[in-house]
């Protein structure tokens, strides 16, 4: 296995990525063992442990992470760190379009951004309202690198989601409380509204 590596200043975990058996360690983010992964792993089924499996990819899978991560490499450098602003930024996965803008209204007296994926159609993030943002991503990979890019310059970030994949990882990354509210389980668009805006003010105030 590689040495241990610790980064001044950044909060760490420790992955193992196992590919044909062999195993890889990698201290950063879940991304970075992502991107381990999609290094060493060519058409193998991959297995990553932080203390337990958490995901299992296949071929497929690590053919979509390597698609992100070559867009990633030519989108250049990701900016420099910057102190954090006050305010949380919460984030939608596509199952709850259009939650974001009403949310707007009814929390606005809030230190909130929110931000709305969409899967298709849109190739940068778009203002839509005051605070209330549409964001581009092709796969689970970009929603994780926007979470854990919002997480850098919020002080916290709420997630809400219906994919539980996408919830599971999602959790590992620092700073994101995840929500996942499974397809059926909530009796309407109304109802999850509530739910949301109850759960914001609660992790806000918290």
């Amino acid at each position: 296995m590689e040495p241990l590596l610790f980064r001044l200043g950044e909060m760490v975990h420790t992955y193992i990525v196992v590919c044909g058996g062999k195993p890889y360690m990698v201290v950063g983010s879940l991304l970075d063992a992502l991107a381990k992964a999609s290094e060493e792993c060519s058409g193998e089924s991959t297995e990553i442990y932080k203390a337990k499996l958490i995901v299992e990819l296949d071929p497929e899978d690590l053919r979509e992470i390597r698609e992100s991560l070559s867009r990633r490499a030519a989108a250049g450098p990701a900016p420099a760190k910057t102190e954090k602003a006050a305010g949380y930024a919460v984030v939608f996965d596509q199952m709850f379009k259009g939650f974001a803008e009403i949310l707007a209204r009814e929390l606005h007296d809030m230190p909130l951004e929110f931000h709305e994926v969409l899967g298709r159609g849109i190739d940068r993030p778009i203002r839509i309202a005051p605070g209330v943002y549409q964001q581009p991503a092709r796969d689970d990979y970009d929603v994780l690198s926007l979470l854990e890019r919002l997480a850098n310059q919020y002080r916290g970030v709420i997630f809400f989601t219906g994919d539980k994949k996408l919830a599971m990882q999602a959790r590992l990354i620092p700073g994101v409380d995840v929500e996942y509210l499974p397809p059926g389980e909530v009796a309407g668009k109304e109802m999850a509204l509530k739910l949301m805006a109850s759960r914001i003010r609660e992790l806000v105030r918290r």
